[in-house]
């Protein structure tokens, strides 16, 4: 089905289809369709290119991404501009679990009589001869890689991950930066009315920040929202609900979602903020547990904690968290069987 997908893709931009359009992950509220030209998504994986690989020889990637959205869909977009090869796998919790599933697609052999591109299932032969070196994930896959020593090896095989879709906690970080040491980890910024990333930031054993891709401009409004502007964007400057903090010449730090918080007491906490801390003080991973806004007739909204952790006592947990401000304090814990999740890899806050 994904290479079909792919296939279909790749037809459309060889016809040079003038518009695309692509779904917002819904993560935040109901998914919306954005469209983008042709010119805006060359511009886009020119930039990447330009970036972060070397222009005269692009990376073959591995893509495991749903494709109907943006991060998936612009794999497909970079391999036809880049041209180069591109692996294609099922999105999954452990995409790297079986690569013998995988196949090969070439976007630059275009038959226009049988109206096909040329693939390959995967053998060991072909993997060796079009060795992907980038391939580009969600945290939770992450996560659920590094828990597999098979996948884990293969993953070290690759010389680039985008990671991108959902905050990384301090910890996973330095695990990362420790566990591969070989692999440069770029942490993506960006979001469907982009087409995709156009910021960065190289996880390392010190503090990183983002950097933007060549071309964008940067900069933020009174709120300290991020606002940017590139021909994704039609060079006109659109405003993310992102607080950030310019560091240097397009150079930021994020510092959470200003339409992700919790009205509680008359004070707006940042959710997403507010996990990173609770990660560090119980040394939760992200992925584990999640924070949302629940009805309160006194505050307004009062902060709930739901976990799949199963420590059986709340008061060890909420003696732990007695670090964190008093309007910050989760009020309930909730355990849960599973994190609710959309197919991009983002906490469906919504359900």
């Amino acid at each position: 089905m994904m290479v079909e997908t792919a296939l279909d893709i790749l037809n459309q931009w060889q016809a040079e289809l003038p518009i695309y359009n692509l779904s917002t992950s819904g993560s935040t509220g109901n998914p919306s369709i954005i469209s983008h030209s042709r010119e805006a998504l060359q511009w886009s994986a020119t930039s990447t290119l330009k970036t972060w690989f070397n222009s005269d020889n692009p990376p073959i990637q591995l893509c495991a991404l749903p494709l109907n959205k943006a991060g998936g869909f612009m794999q497909i977009i970079r391999s036809a501009v880049w041209n180069t090869p591109i692996w294609i796998g099922e999105p999954s919790s452990n995409p790297l679990m079986c690569k013998e599933s995988f196949v090969l697609v070439f976007p630059n052999q275009f038959h226009h009589s049988h109206n096909r591109f040329e693939t390959h299932n995967y053998n060991n032969e072909i993997w060796e001869t079009h060795k992907p070196s980038l391939i580009s994930l969600t945290p939770m896959q992450l996560a659920n890689i590094l828990q597999c020593n098979d996948a884990s090896g293969l993953l070290s095989e690759m010389e680039t991950v985008l990671l991108g879709g959902q905050a990384l906690d301090p910890i996973t970080e330095e695990n990362i930066v420790k566990k591969f040491p070989n692999t440069r980890f770029i942490h993506t910024f960006g979001s469907t009315e982009t087409a995709s990333h156009f910021a960065g930031r190289i996880l390392s054993k010190k503090k990183s920040y983002y950097h933007t891709t060549a071309g964008t401009q940067l900069q933020t409004n009174e709120l300290g929202e991020i606002q940017i502007s590139n021909p994704t964007t039609q060079n006109k400057i659109l405003t993310l609900h992102d607080q950030i903090r310019i560091v240097g010449e397009g150079e930021f730090e994020w510092l959470g979602r200003t339409n992700l918080l919790i009205n509680t007491g008359g004070v707006k906490v940042l959710i997403e903020p507010l996990e990173q801390q609770i990660a560090q003080i119980l040394n939760w991973p992200l992925y584990s547990f999640y924070c949302a806004g629940k009805i309160h007739p006194i505050w307004g909204e009062q902060i709930v904690l739901f976990t799949l952790h199963t420590e059986p006592a709340d008061e060890p947990i909420f003696e732990r968290l007695s670090a964190l401000p008093n309007h910050y304090k989760p009020k309930q814990i909730v355990r849960v069987q599973q994190i609710p999740m959309l197919e991009n890899g983002k906490i469906d806050r919504n359900n």
